[in-house]
């Protein structure tokens, strides 16, 4: 794959590329499966993401376009993938926003690398140079999930430790995940999580909860091909000094994934 192949783009150019649906077919295999795809160099996809987040105090929706290569696989079966942002685009934002200071638009052409077990769980996470680019960034990292090191069939259940980062706060969850469907080539998890936090940070302590759920779909060939969504909510009480505000956020992101 040519890195940069579809930079300049926009997202509702590149929108045409991707499928039009990736539902999983009803009729399942019963046999067990591993999962994920194994990884291999050269393996690549092209991701469109709706993201709906909060910036500002406002309801932000952005539409992102990634490349992502495979670009080297240790004895292990972990695998560094490389990632390009091909274009960003705000479709909706508050009136009052000025949407120019937030700078999207410098992140179309930046790359970063991770680095992710052979079970797909990320073993690192992107560098965050920019506000921009970690609002971005922490948003498509919701969605990496591992799983089980023996085969699983339509049915079975399992748990798997994951770290969400959203506005500047960190969070250690466990994922529930149920395999619900295989079927021509593909696989699809039902995700949850739900837990208590409290955390500090610049004189601030937030306390409350965080939860998600969605479905999530991929390749049984190659583990860069991601689909589905994912719906988050922080809910919780912000605390400076003596003086509490009422912390809320929605994420929600959708992704739609094509061979690259």
């Amino acid at each position: 794959m040519s890195r940069g192949r579809f930079r300049g783009l926009t997202a509702c150019m590149v929108a045409a590329l991707l499928p039009a649906g990736s539902a999983v077919a009803q009729h399942s295999v019963a046999q067990p499966v591993q999962l994920p795809a194994p990884a291999a160099v050269g393996q690549a996809a092209l991701s469109q993401a709706v993201i709906q987040t909060t910036i500002e105090g406002g309801e932000v929706t952005l539409q992102l376009v990634t490349s992502s290569e495979v670009t080297s696989v240790a004895a292990d079966g972990s695998y560094t993938a490389h990632s390009t942002i091909e274009a960003v685009e705000v479709t909706n934002a508050p009136a009052s926003a000025n949407v120019t200071s937030w700078r999207f638009n410098d992140l179309v052409g930046s790359s970063f690398d991770r680095i992710f077990a052979a079970s797909g769980a990320p073993l690192t996470a992107p560098t965050r140079s920019a506000t921009a680019k970690s609002v971005i960034l922490d948003s498509v990292s919701m969605v990496s999930v591992g799983f089980p090191a023996t085969p699983v069939e339509v049915g079975d259940s399992w748990t798997v430790d994951g770290r969400i980062v959203s506005h500047e706060m960190t969070f250690d969850v466990t994922y529930q995940c149920r395999l619900a469907a295989v079927a021509d080539g593909t696989y699809s998890v039902d995700v949850s999580y739900a837990e208590g936090f409290s955390a500090s940070f610049d004189g601030v302590t937030a306390e409350g909860t965080i939860s998600g759920t969605g479905t999530l779909s991929g390749s049984l060939a190659n583990p860069l091909m991601l689909w589905g969504a994912l719906n988050q909510t922080i809910d919780g009480v912000r605390s400076t000094g003596t003086s509490a505000t009422t912390l809320r956020q929605d994420t929600s992101i959708t992704v739609q994934a094509s061979e690259g």
